[in-house]
């Protein structure tokens, strides 16, 4: 959205601890000379050390509204001044936790074949949609959100949307903060997925894939932000993170490596790792 600002989508993908997180720090906040992106991105850092703290007990399903909640707790005490939106997702096992809090948006999709009207046909790729987030909101461009103005944490988070999506292998989920939906409707990124799975050799590589399209979708939303498509609408200049996963089997060959803007807002690549399943991208 500024060129001489870090933005304030903050975002983490971590294969070690199977979480991703997305945070859109709420842009009013820039009247009063608040840069909220400082929130979001302290916020998600916050995340981040807890899911760490935690991951010697993933023996158990992942409890994203603790987590969130003690993350929220040290923004706080830390006295840093803004607001943000929130959505979190941890996989363990099969089991894809999501909590969100706000107007950032995940859709999962499971790749199908449709099978052919007459005999003889050939099956024709298609994506089922598996859930897709609602956003939450108090009016238009007024998102639930956390803020450093709550009396109480754990009030705050109370309104939080918590569900679990069971995955199979192939399963692809696409995480973005509104300035992603505002831009690009889910019909449109059901294409471009269905796009990149035509090219076969790309499709064989999960990180090559989901680097891609994270690249692919960010790119096209800031685009039509820039110059609205005739019949698709857009042009709501925002900033954009996009966090793209795909389930894989474990042991599937990775690195480790973590993936997020959380320290100068403009890092940008990805990631895979096998524990529990998945290949992450983002941008």
């Amino acid at each position: 959205k500024a060129e001489d600002s870090h933005g304030e989508d903050a975002y983490f993908a971590s294969h070690p601890l199977g979480a991703f997180g997305l945070a859109d720090g709420v842009g009013g906040w820039s009247r009063e000379g608040v840069d909220s992106g400082l929130f979001s991105r302290a916020l998600l850092r916050n995340v981040h050390a807890e899911l760490k703290r935690r991951s010697d007990g993933l023996s158990g399903l992942p409890n994203l509204p603790d987590t969130a909640r003690a993350a929220f707790g040290a923004v706080r005490e830390a006295e840093i001044l803004g607001s943000s939106t929130l959505l979190l997702a941890q996989l363990h096992m099969n089991m894809l936790s999501v909590l969100n809090l706000g107007d950032c948006g995940i859709l999962a999709f499971r790749p199908m074949l449709v099978q052919p009207r007459f005999v003889g046909g050939t099956p024709e790729p298609a994506l089922r949609l598996l859930y897709r987030s609602s956003p939450m909101l108090h009016r238009p461009n007024f998102p639930l959100q956390l803020s450093s103005h709550d009396q109480d944490a754990s009030t705050a988070l109370e309104a939080l949307d918590l569900v679990s999506v069971r995955l199979m292998k192939g399963d692809l989920v696409v995480a973005g903060t509104d300035g992603l939906f505002d831009n690009i409707r889910d019909l449109a990124l059901k294409s471009m997925v269905l796009e990149l799975q035509a090219d076969h050799a790309l499709h064989r590589d999960p990180s090559a894939f989901v680097s891609k399209l994270a690249a692919t979708i960010a790119r096209r939303a800031g685009d039509i932000a820039r110059v609205p498509d005739e019949f698709a609408g857009g042009g709501k200049l925002d900033d954009i993170a996009v966090v793209v996963a795909r389930a894989e089997d474990a042991g599937a060959s990775i690195s480790g490596e973590l993936l997020d803007n959380l320290s100068h807002g403009s890092a940008r690549g990805y990631c895979t790792a096998a524990r529990p399943a998945s290949s992450w991208g983002g941008h």
